[in-house]
């Protein structure tokens, strides 16, 4: 009967034991997906002091909290929470998301491996972060020491400081979930700005291609300045790089790219940027320049920096669009295909500041217009969205643009070669035989088409050579078709005469109301014997010294103009050299004229040597020279 009620009794035991020991194993906590939440019930203290961390400190006295953004505040902040931690053959972590560069972790009082407290510009907002913990097992005090920085509240989405806890395999499945939720919430924003490198780069060699078209080099900085700078918003509030490269790079690029805009759009309706807009410009670089960093330190809020960025920008989004309407209207067609691109970068900017400040007073309705919209897995905000319409609108217009501008020069560079071959038609590389002289000649003109010409005409009739060098007032084009008239006026009239007083006479007549033209006209006999005739051009050089000419006026100054000859004679061996004023007037870089004693210095040279030296000098008009001796026992062709 005894060993009865024994065997009874430990039986009871063991059955009372079992039950405790169930007890027990039923504490632990159920992890699902093996881990577990630790947001509640934290004891929060304001201030930093190491010895918070330690496992005896009494913080019964301080508040119970939840992790939430309504303790994400700036300044230091330390959470304490007392909990048990069981023992586990597979290592366990936590998973602490926050600001890197905000807090470090500590367990019963060590410091735990992993986040760290950086400088206010290493701060990165949100991010997860996975801290390995030393193999333990039991009660334990976990603290959290916080450092927020005042320059973070200018992040709208900063997101709660939360902490989880579970083992290592399952909070590394948790974090690179995190990371790839956050990479679709940039992905589309860096596709986006990729396609404005893309549009930009080639906008630089269509500027190189045509150089007068300098549109193509504002749009490219706009686009490129947009895809390097606008993309550190969507890394720095999506936790991929620190918020200061936000602040102190993309926020400015907003105001570089309003200047840009601006440029572009008076460069392609070809209208100058008036005064009232150079004035918004230096608005824009001033704003930035004078509060961003004050905003930075905090001396400003965000919803005061943002209306103001709102204020600024503004001007911008509403009266380019209006401008162009303006010019469309006065009749320039391409303004008009600008209107709505030209509305979307800076009205969607201020829209999305809108939604800054709706976040910063807690105004929902306003505070959405700065939520992103999602196209399947990925968030595209609407800011980036038109800087994607924005290229593509302009590309299709800037393709129109470059369609048109290439058929023009086409065109132009077909009239252009015409008058070259003309104007090498009328004025030859090769001069005819003169019987009794022997004549050099250069002739460079400053652009593809020159205004100097000259005529060398032997005239059968009486052994004598007729010689007419002159210059049309201008460059270029214009000038170059006004001495092909010139020359071919002048082989006309010497059909009829070769008196050089005569034949500045027949030109004065014809150039009236055409143009000013310098004209010098020389007819040498076979003896020597030289008449010549000036029009207000540069008297010749004979044997290295200046003929003295009397003052006169140019062709085409004044009708009825009679232009008297002057008569000398050339000795056998004796030169004379005859310039174009290009040759006078070559500048050096600094600024320094070729002039008349250079000029005087030369004249016994050759022809090649006294055009190269002034052409080497700083050539920057047409350069003529021609060189003759009176040889009357040779006759050379050259």
């Amino acid at each position: 009967m005894r060993r009865l009620a024994v065997s009874t009794l430990g039986l009871l035991l063991l059955l009372l034991l079992g039950g405790c020991f169930a007890s027990a194993q039923g504490a632990v906590p159920a992890w699902p997906n093996g881990s577990i939440d630790l947001n509640d019930g934290w004891r929060m203290l304001a201030g930093d002091n190491l010895a918070w961390a330690q496992p005896g400190f009494d913080d019964s006295a301080s508040p119970v909290v939840a992790l939430s953004p309504a303790n994400d505040e700036a300044g230091w902040r330390w959470y304490r929470l007392h909990t048990e931690i069981p023992a586990s053959a597979t290592p366990l972590a936590l998973l602490v998301t926050g600001g890197s560069g905000t807090l470090e972790v500590y367990l019963n009082g060590q410091r735990v491996p992993g986040p760290d407290l950086r400088s206010d510009l290493l701060v990165t907002y949100p991010r997860t972060q996975v801290v390995v913990l030393p193999t333990f097992g039991g009660g334990a005090v976990i603290a959290l020491r916080t450092h927020i920085p005042p320059t973070s509240m200018f992040l709208a989405d900063r997101g709660s400081l939360r902490v989880a806890l579970g083992t290592l395999p399952a909070i590394r499945d948790a974090h690179r979930a995190d990371v790839a939720a956050r990479f679709n919430q940039v992905a589309s924003a860096l596709a986006i700005h990729l396609v404005e490198i893309f549009a930009g780069v080639p906008l630089l060699f269509l500027f190189f291609y045509q150089p007068d078209h300098r549109e193509y080099l504002w749009l490219s900085f706009f686009l490129l300045t947009d895809a390097i700078t606008t993309p550190y918003y969507s890394l720095a509030t999506h936790g991929f790089a620190p918020f200061s490269l936000n602040w102190l790079i993309a926020d400015p690029g907003n105001y570089l790219d309003a200047f840009f805009q601006i440029e572009f759009t008076f460069c392609f309706v070809g209208q100058r940027v008036t005064r009232s807009w150079r004035f918004y410009e230096g608005l824009l670089f001033a704003y930035p320049a004078c509060l961003l960093i004050p905003a930075w330190l905090g001396w400003l809020s965000r919803g005061t920096f943002n209306t103001g960025e709102i204020l600024v920008l503004l001007p911008a989004a509403f009266l380019l669009p209006l401008l162009l309407l303006y010019w469309y209207r006065r009749g320039n067609s391409e303004a008009g295909w600008l209107i709505l691109p030209s509305l979307l970068p800076l009205f969607t900017l201020s829209v999305l500041d809108a939604g800054l400040i709706g976040a910063e007073f807690g105004l929902p309705h306003l505070a959405a217009l700065a939520k992103s919209f999602s196209v399947g897995p990925f968030a595209v905000d609407y800011f980036d969205f038109a800087d994607l319409l924005f290229p593509l609108a302009i590309g299709v217009v800037m393709f129109f643009r470059f369609t048109r501008v290439s058929r023009e020069q086409a065109r132009s560079a077909a009239e252009l070669q015409a008058a070259r071959e003309i104007q090498q038609y009328l004025i030859p590389e090769t001069l005819p035989a003169t019987p009794g002289l022997t004549i050099r000649s250069v002739y460079q003109p400053a652009r593809e088409v020159g205004g100097d010409f000259f005529q060398v005409l032997p005239d059968p009739r009486d052994g004598s050579t007729l010689i007419v060098v002159g210059d049309v007032a201008g460059k270029g084009l214009k000038a170059g078709m006004l001495a092909a008239l010139i020359v071919g006026a002048i082989r006309t009239a010497f059909k009829f005469t070769s008196d050089p007083g005569r034949i500045l006479a027949l030109l004065n007549e014809r150039l009236q109301g055409r143009g000013l033209v310098t004209c010098l006209a020389m007819r040498i006999a076979r003896d020597g014997t030289v008449e010549l005739a000036n029009a207000g051009h540069l008297p010749p050089y004979i044997n290295g010294h200046e003929l003295a000419l009397d003052g006169a006026l140019p062709l085409g100054a004044l009708p009825d103009t009679r232009f008297p000859a002057k008569r000398l004679a050339l000795g056998e061996g004796e030169s004379m050299v005859l310039v174009s004023d290009g040759v006078i007037e070559a500048r050096s870089a600094s600024g320094e004229l070729f002039g008349f004693e250079r000029a005087a210095a030369l004249s016994t040279e050759s022809a090649q040597s006294i055009a190269h030296a002034a052409s080497t000098f700083g050539q920057e008009d047409d350069i003529t020279v021609l060189t003759l001796q009176y040889a009357p026992r040779e006759v050379l062709h050259a």
